[in-house]
C-alpha cells in the first residue's frame, strides 16, 4: 500500500474514533438530564403540594390577645418594642421613616435598636 492510502486510513480511522466518543459524551449528558427531569418533576409536585397545604395549618406562634398585651401585668415594654418594627412597606413602625435607620458609626440597624433610648424613656 502506498503512504497516501495509509495517511488517509489514518485520518479516517481518527475521525471515527473522535465521533464516537463525542456521541458517546452526548449521550451521558441527555440521560443525566433526562433522569434529573424524571427525578425534578415528582419531587417539584411534593414541594408545591407541602407549600399550599402548609397555608391551612395553624401558626407555629400562637397571636397574642389584647388581653394578654394589655392585661393586668401590665407589659408595656412589650407593647412599645413591638411598635419599633419594620411595616409591609418598609417603613419605621414607630416614628415612620420609609429611609433605613443608622447608628452613630452609619451602620443600618433595626427601628428597636435605632429608638432604644425613646422606649426607655417612655416607661
Amino acid at each position: 500500500m502506498s503512504k497516501v492510502v495509509l495517511r488517509v486510513a489514518q485520518i479516517v480511522g481518527i475521525l471515527v474514533l473522535a465521533g464516537i466518543a463525542v456521541g458517546i459524551v452526548v449521550g451521558l449528558v441527555q440521560w443525566v438530564l433526562v433522569a434529573a427531569v424524571i427525578v425534578a418533576v415528582p419531587v417539584g409536585g411534593w414541594w408545591l403540594y407541602k407549600q399550599v397545604s402548609g397555608r391551612n395549618r395553624k401558626p407555629a406562634v400562637p397571636t397574642s390577645s389584647p388581653q394578654a398585651v394589655a392585661g393586668p401585668s401590665g407589659d408595656r415594654r412589650r407593647e412599645l418594642e413591638g411598635r419599633a418594627v419594620l411595616d409591609a412597606s418598609g417603613h419605621c413602625g414607630w416614628c415612620g421613616s420609609p429611609t433605613l435607620h443608622k447608628d452613630e458609626f452609619g451602620f443600618p440597624t433595626t427601628p428597636l435598636g435605632y429608638h432604644r433610648a425613646e422606649i426607655d424613656a417612655m416607661l
